[in-house]
Order: C-alpha cells, then sequence, then structure tokens
C-alpha cells in the first residue's frame, strides 16, 4: 500500500515537473515572440528553446509547400537530429508519406501525437530512422495563421507516452503564439518592403530604376543654382525612342520593355557621371548635361547617342534597329527655369521628327507654334472665365464590393465658341501658369456643391462629390474661406464633399497650407491624395494629415497586367492604405481584367471609362435614379 502510494506521488510530482517545464517553455517562447524581429531567427530561437528549455530531444519548424506534391519544407530545427530531416521525406497529402503525425497536423489543422513510435501506424516509413535517433514519441502542432496551416512545429521526446492532455493544450497554445507571431512578422515586413518601395518609386522609375521627373527636377534646380554664380551654361537633352510603338504592337509589351532598359543601358555610355539620365514617360528620356558645356560638347555627346545604336538590340532573338530624335535646349539662353527648358527641348524633338529621326535638333524660335496656341488660350482664358464657357462633367465611382455608385467626381470642361470642347490637360496647365485656375477652381467648387445637393432634394441618396484642388490655389486664393462659403450657401453637408490633393500641394510644405489643410478637416469636409504613389511627398504627410482616401493613378493601373512592377505598386499601395486605415480608390479603370485585379487585391473602389465615361448631371442623375449597378 505504502509502495503504491509513493509510486503515485511521485508520478504526481514528475507529472507537475513537466507541466511546469511546459509553463515555462511557453513563457520563454512568448517573450521570444514579444522581441522578434525576423521570421527565420524567431524560428531557430523558439526549435532552441523547446529542446533547452522544454527538454524535448529534437524540435523543427516545417513549412507547406502548395505544390503537386504538397511536401514539407524544414525550415528550422534544434537538438540531436544526426541527418534526420535530410534523410526523410514527408509531405501533407492524404498518401503514406504524408500519414504521420507533421502531415496530418498540417493537412487536418489538429495535433498531431505519436505516443509511441514503435506502435504508431503512422510512422512506418520513419520508425527506423527515428529508433536510430532515440526519438521514441512526438507531437505535431499546426500553425495556424489567417485561417491557413502554415505549417507545423514537430517535437521529439526521449520517452513514449511523452504527452498527456494537459501538456498538449500548453503546447497548443504555444504553437498558436508562434503563428500569430509569424503572421505579424511577415505583416511587419510587407509593409515594409511596401514603403521602401513606395519610397524608391518617388524618385526612379521602376522598370529601369532610372531618376523620374520629381528627381531629374530636383537636380537641375542645383545645377541651376552652380552655373548661374559661374555664368556657365548647361543643356537639357529630350530623347523620344524613334518607332517604338511599332515595337510594342508588333513583339508585345514586354519585349518592348526589355527594348527599353537595353537602351538605358547604352544610353548610359553616352554621358558623364555628373549628368543625369532620367525616364520621363513610355520612350522618352531626358539627359540633364550639368557641366559648362559648349555647342561642340553638346553636339558630341547627341552624336554618341546616335552612334551607340550603330548595332542592333538584340531581344527574345530578335535583332532591332533603335534610334533616337533629339531636341536640345540650352540654358540660359533657352530658358532658365526647368520646365521651360523641357518644353523648348521638346518642341526641338518635334523637329528633329520632321527632319527624318534618328537625328537632333537644337531649339529655336521658329518652333514656337505650340507654344503660340498656348498663348492663345492662355489669352482667351480670362473671357472664359467672364463669360461662364465651363461645364462640369461628373464620373462615377463605384463601391467594388456592392457595385453600387457612392461617390463622383466632378470634371471640369471648357466649351470653346471656336475650338469646340476641350479636354482639361490643354487648358489646366494654362490657367495654372496664368492664375485663372483660382476663379476656374473656385466656380468648379460652388457648381459641385450646388449640383451634390440639388441631386439630394432631388431624392437622390447622398453621394461624396470630389474636387480637385491645385497648388496655385493656396498659393494665391483662400481655400479655407472659399470651401467654407461653398458649403453655406448651397447647404451641402460637409461630410459629401471630397477635396482631392495633389502632390504640388504637398510640396508646398509651409505652414499656411497645413493649416488650411488642418482646417478643411476640421469643417468636416473629406481628404484624399490624388494620383498617389506618383510622388514623395503624401507618404510622409499621410500620418500628419487626417487623409480619408488613396487614390491610386491610372499610369498605374493601366499596366498591372503587363507590368510586374505596376502590380507590386497597386498592391503595395492598397496594402499601406487599409493598414492606415485609408479607404483606397483606383481610376482609370478600362477593363474587365484590371477591375478583377482590383478585387482580388481588395481594392474598396473605382472609377473609370468600364463603369462610365465623364457624364453630365443629368445623365448622372439618371445613372443613380435608374439603380445602375456593376456585378459584385
Amino acid at each position: 500500500m505504502a509502495e503504491a502510494m509513493t509510486a503515485d506521488l511521485r508520478h504526481s510530482e514528475a507529472r507537475q515537473k513537466k507541466l511546469n517545464r511546459a509553463l515555462r517553455l511557453l513563457s520563454d517562447c512568448n517573450m521570444a515572440l514579444v522581441h522578434a524581429e525576423h521570421e527565420h531567427a524567431l524560428l531557430n530561437e523558439i526549435c532552441r528553446l523547446c529542446v533547452e528549455r522544454g527538454g524535448y530531444l529534437m524540435a523543427w519548424v516545417g513549412y507547406a509547400e502548395e505544390d503537386e506534391a504538397k511536401a514539407v519544407r524544414p525550415i528550422a530545427q534544434s537538438g540531436y537530429e544526426n541527418g534526420y530531416l535530410d534523410g526523410i521525406r514527408i509531405t501533407w497529402a492524404d498518401t503514406e508519406l504524408g500519414q504521420g503525425p507533421t502531415g496530418t497536423a498540417i493537412r487536418t489543422g489538429l495535433p498531431g501525437v505519436n505516443q509511441n513510435v514503435l506502435t504508431h501506424p503512422g510512422m512506418a516509413p520513419w520508425r527506423e530512422a527515428a529508433i536510430q535517433r532515440g526519438y521514441r514519441s512526438s507531437i505535431s502542432l499546426p500553425l495556424i495563421g489567417d485561417t491557413k496551416v502554415l505549417g507545423a512545429l514537430t517535437m521529439y521526446a526521449r520517452e513514449a507516452q511523452a504527452f498527456d492532455p494537459e501538456e498538449i493544450r500548453l503546447l497548443e497554445e504555444l504553437a498558436s503564439d508562434l503563428a500569430y507571431g509569424i503572421v505579424t512578422l511577415r505583416t511587419r515586413a510587407e509593409h515594409e518592403a511596401a514603403k521602401e518601395k513606395l519610397a524608391f518609386l518617388a524618385q526612379f522609375d521602376p522598370l529601369t530604376h532610372l531618376p523620374n521627373r520629381l528627381l531629374l527636377r530636383d537636380r537641375f534646380e542645383h545645377a541651376a543654382q552652380g552655373a548661374q554664380g559661374e555664368h556657365s551654361t548647361m543643356a537639357v537633352l529630350y530623347l523620344d525612342l524613334d518607332n517604338f510603338k511599332q515595337i510594342n504592337e508588333s513583339f508585345g509589351h514586354e519585349a518592348g520593355d526589355k527594348v527599353l532598359v537595353s537602351a538605358v543601358e547604352r544610353l548610359q555610355h553616352c554621358i558623364l557621371a555628373t549628368d543625369t539620365l532620367c525616364r520621363l514617360n513610355g520612350d522618352e528620356f531626358v539627359i540633364l548635361l550639368a557641366e559648362p558645356q559648349n555647342a561642340s560638347g553638346i553636339v558630341a555627346v547627341a552624336n554618341a547617342i546616335h552612334d551607340v545604336f550603330s548595332e542592333p538590340v538584340v531581344v527574345d532573338g530578335n535583332p532591332l534597329n533603335l534610334s533616337f530624335s533629339v531636341g536640345i535646349s540650352v540654358f540660359p539662353a533657352d530658358g532658365s527655369d526647368f520646365d521651360t527648358l523641357l518644353k523648348c527641348a521638346d518642341a526641338a524633338v518635334e523637329s528633329a521628327k520632321i527632319a527624318g529621326r534618328n537625328t537632333y535638333r537644337f531649339f529655336t524660335q521658329e518652333m514656337n507654334a505650340d507654344l503660340q496656341e498656348q498663348m492663345r488660350l492662355s489669352g482667351e482664358l480670362n473671357r472664359a472665365v467672364r463669360q461662364d464657357e465651363f461645364q462640369l462633367h461628373f464620373q462615377p465611382q463605384v463601391d467594388l464590393r456592392t457595385g453600387w455608385i457612392t461617390g463622383v467626381e466632378a470634371l471640369v470642361r471648357w466649351q470653346h465658341p471656336v475650338d469646340g470642347m476641350i479636354p482639361p490637360a490643354r487648358f489646366i496647365p494654362l490657367a495654372e501658369r496664368s492664375g485663372h485656375i483660382v476663379q476656374i477652381g473656385q466656380w468648379v467648387l460652388n457648381e459641385a456643391c450646388r449640383q451634390a445637393r440639388a441631386w439630394m432634394d432631388h431624392g437622390l441618396p447622398p453621394l461624396v462629390v470630389a474636387v480637385n484642388l491645385s497648388a496655385v490655389q493656396f498659393k494665391r486664393g483662400n481655400v479655407l474661406e472659399m470651401v467654407s462659403s461653398a458649403l453655406a450657401s448651397t447647404g451641402l453637408p460637409a461630410n459629401c464633399l471630397e477635396l482631392e490633393l495633389t502632390e504640388s500641394i504637398l510640396l508646398q510644405d509651409s505652414v499656411s497650407t497645413m493649416e488650411t489643410l488642418r482646417g478643411l478637416k476640421a469643417l468636416g469636409a473629406k481628404l484624399s491624395i490624388d494620383d498617389f504613389g506618383t510622388g514623395y511627398s503624401s507618404l510622409s504627410y499621410l500620418k500628419q494629415l487626417d487623409v480619408d482616401k488613396l487614390k491610386i493613378d491610372q499610369s498605374f493601373v493601366r499596366d498591372i497586367l503587363a507590368d510586374g512592377d505596376s502590380a507590386s505598386i497597386v498592391k503595395a499601395i492598397i496594402q499601406l492604405g487599409h493598414t492606415l486605415q485609408l479607404e483606397v480608390i483606383a481610376e482609370g479603370v478600362e477593363t474587365d481584367a484590371e477591375l478583377a485585379f482590383l478585387r482580388a487585391s481588395d481594392c474598396d473602389a473605382a472609377q473609370g471609362y468600364l463603369f462610365s465615361r465623364p457624364v453630365t448631371a443629368e445623365l448622372f442623375e439618371k445613372l443613380v435614379r435608374n439603380g445602375v449597378r456593376w456585378p459584385a
């Protein structure tokens, strides 16, 4: 009797000791989770703790592969293994190699317990190897993250019947915490990668990794300051790849991208390290020759560009003859600011094309026909403002989860008495330069608010109307007073007005601008960042400003199916927006395939020709009143 009681007591003490050890292991692993920064290091640390603190003979983590064989890939291990993981094949398929504790745990999402290697039927393929290493029992715990089994944590004990129910419960808790840690680290890594990518894209082209327009402008400003002080010259070379459209149409956009990358490699040989080669857009590049230049030096670079393409570029086995039309403007003779020099060089490119392409032309005043046309329109803007020649068209914004129209963007058009309907791309830049954008912008805001209020009075559900704000309005107009007045005079609720901020507004980085933006939020208006991902300031101000929405630029949407970088950018913007609890909308959606990609990426809303072109207020009202809904 006494001996039985003593044996029971010893058994109870041993059991309690094991539970205490498991509890300490759980505590130590949770501490490791709290301090973890990298996934692989965390897995190695957990395996080490299982062996050193938990007293298990060996521990390893395997991830479930989504391949045809449904293999389990060892990721981390600690303890006495002696080549065990190298010599075994484990799957999570419902086959003989998937009936062990690890495969079963991954396949079922439940712990796989092997209390005795000698008798467990599922251990047959690995029994001999396990016995040789002293493994007598084992447990595999599924790592379940975001409702998906990521893999399993497997531990081996020296003795049979090593895992009682209470210990299994504690180990399940450990595995659950580990899975949460893995998901958290992956999410954190994805967010960091997204931020890094957006920071890179702020200044560089994703395909060629060349500086973009923003970085080129910055380098020009610095170089111009030095050139002015030394009374020296610089040159801007505008390069247009000849017949690139034909290459895209004949060989496809993927081949076209390879052509651009190959062209950039050759162009780099034509310039000095102090010069800047920039991808402006599509097949257009700009070279800034920042060192003091005379005409012969500039011509030497233009000739080098001609000569470097004397041999064809081979893409996917196809030899392609490439050439560039080059337009050249000179600082300060043709202009002292970036925009003027770029326009002059662009005008010179057209002259090079007329001359037969594959050549260069310096800018001359005779090339000013286009500039004169712009001046004509600029002069007529004043009359257009006075005589109410502007109209608003409205483009629906669609909730991708429900298919219903939930918002609308107000877009201004100019009904010219002679030229007809002039699109905003032609006159908005002119209006910004001339200052007329302040008056036009005020009219657009008042008219958009009035129309949105009228729709409500006609019985339509409240819709958010989006209105673009220009950087010039912030510089020259009282934006806060203008918005407040428009809301008060029309009776539109402030939460039905969304103000789209361009990157150039955030670039101003002035105290007054930031105060105005905070004042707009205080009114109750919504704020969104237009064309997000094309500039660098938005990212830094997202946390400072109480922004409601990010708008993905149509240039990214247009290329999501053909360009892996654009697809990654779109996903990164959506992920970043949701992390910051912002709504994300994509503009320029034109195909069902683009829409499917955005839905699969969890984008909140979209607008574009696929849903509707910008239409008059009357047609938009009919769309809403008729209950037009796109399949969700």
